[in-house]
């Protein structure tokens, strides 16, 4: 496990627990373990802005293909933006979420070819579309050519059936509008969204020379870019709770809470008229960023 730098504790803690294991254990392992876990719960309850963007930079997150694989049964694999190209770093085809049969499409962190990433999305939309499928997109991807993003932008509005999106890493940049052209957007608890990284914010708004780790955080805070705050201004409609200590440290429960999530979404979404659907989309898009 990667401990992060604001977990030195809890890395100290876990380096001792290992020294128990290796000795046999005995209550006082468990005491140690019991104090470890209030540690973690007390530590993620209160992350800042900055440390979340950490956590959902974490290597050991669970990436797009993880997830969209553990979503749903049967998963068929589809290749190809009918250019000629395929996009190894979107994984899509079609699998059934219980008693949905689903279009599912996953972005990988680093994406590669920017518009063939997107074209492949924009292909897969697309078929679910054809065959009246629900569509599920779990986001990611620092995209940036505006043709291609334009285009996935319209094939995913246009959609008659029912889009679901899932934030559950890091997603800044252009790209980040994707998402939040579904019907509903759904986030992790430590995931982030904004339009540009701490990074950029820092270096186009703050003056040079200062001290580098307060001005991140300061830039974090800025961007409002964590899942309660973007919920708390309408662009989230669900915050999708993890397990104790992040996603990294229990991918499979996160899963687990990701498709139940995204089921609810569908039982509900399913009951709308396509052209209703396809309205209200727009409708909602055109009115993010209204007082």
């Amino acid at each position: 496990m990667l401990f992060l730098d604001f977990e030195d504790g809890i890395a100290a803690l876990e380096a001792e627990l290992a020294e128990y294991r290796h000795g046999g254990g005995g209550e006082e392992e468990a005491r140690l373990k019991a104090r470890i876990d209030r540690q973690i719960d007390a530590l993620y309850a209160r992350l800042t802005p900055w440390q979340t963007v950490q956590v959902a930079r974490h290597p050991e997150r669970p990436a797009a293909r993880e997830i969209v694989r553990a979503l749903g049964g049967g998963f068929i694999a589809l290749a190809g933006d009918r250019r000629g190209a395929d996009s190894r770093g979107v994984v899509g085809g079609i699998a059934r979420l219980r008693d949905h049969g689903v279009v599912l499409i996953g972005h990988d962190r680093d994406p590669g070819d920017d518009a063939a990433a997107l074209r492949k999305t924009a292909r897969m939309l697309r078929l679910a579309d054809r065959f009246r499928l629900p569509a599920v997109l779990v986001a990611g991807g620092a995209y940036a050519d505006p043709d291609a993003l334009g285009a996935c932008l319209d094939a995913a509005l246009d959609l008659r059936v029912p889009l679901v999106a899932v934030v559950s890493g890091a997603l800044a940049g252009p790209g980040a509008a994707l998402p939040l052209a579904a019907d509903t957007v759904l986030m992790l608890e430590h995931a982030c969204l904004s339009a540009a990284t701490p990074e950029e914010a820092a270096t186009a708004f703050w003056p040079p020379g200062g001290d580098a780790a307060r001005t991140l955080a300061a830039a974090a805070e800025s961007l409002g870019l964590t899942a309660r705050a973007l919920a708390a201004q309408g662009l989230v409609d669900a915050v999708v709770a993890e397990p104790a200590g992040g996603a990294h440290r229990h991918p499979r429960a996160a899963a687990g809470a990701i498709a139940a999530a995204v089921l609810a979404r569908l039982d509900a979404a399913r009951l709308v008229e396509g052209g209703l659907l396809r309205a209200k989309r727009r409708e909602r898009l055109a009115g993010f960023g209204r007082a």
